[in-house]
Formats: structure tokens, sequence, C-alpha cells
């Protein structure tokens, strides 16, 4: 998300420029549904479309997946955001080796 197109596009939930790794909440309640659909893109369970329309759909070969706090979690765009949270959505093999090399990758929140 270091594109300027994603950056500050809400006054409620929102990433910044400086640090585009961390969602700022400035609403109570705010699920991770309501803060990618603030962003310029689609995301479903099932399918992520990205600004410039590139589509990654679960498929035969690849899923789209979710991780929560290191836990896989499909429900999780309907999840309140929390203090401290990690998410990682992911589009793979389900290589388990790979995801957990993408989960150790996220930093912690400043």
């Amino acid at each position: 998300f270091t594109a300027p197109m994603y950056h500050n596009l809400s006054n409620d939930v929102f990433i910044q420029a400086s640090n585009s790794n961390i969602v700022h909440i400035k609403k109570s309640n705010i699920t991770w549904d309501d803060f990618f659909k603030t962003l310029p893109f689609e995301l479903t369970k099932n399918c992520l479309t990205t600004g410039t329309k590139q589509t990654f759909c679960t498929n035969q070969q690849y899923k789209l997946q979710f991780y929560l706090n290191g836990e896989r979690n499909q429900s999780v765009l309907d999840q309140a955001i929390n203090s401290g949270d990690k998410l990682l959505v992911t589009y793979d093999r389900e290589n388990l080796s790979a995801i957990q090399e993408q989960l150790k990758s996220i930093p912690d929140s400043e």
C-alpha cells in the first residue's frame, strides 16, 4: 500500500504514506471490510481485484486466504479491527512454509 492512491481515503479508517503498514482507526467498531472498502479495489473472502484491475480469485490451484494475528481466519472481513492486529491477505497454493515466512515479515505496530 505504498502508492498514494491508497493513503488517507477516509476520516474514520485509513493508512498514511509515512507508514502504510499501520491502519489508523478514528471511529469505534470499524471492521476490516469497512477499511478495505475505503481503498480503490474490491475484496471479498474469495476474490481480490486490485486498484490496477488485477484479479486474484480462489480456484483449483490458488487460494485467497486471510490470517489474523497468525491464525487463518476466512471471516476476518466481518471482524472489528483491534489495536495491534496483524492481518495477512495472501494468494498462494497453500504453501504453509511460505505463509509462515509472510507472517513473520509483518512488522509490529509502532
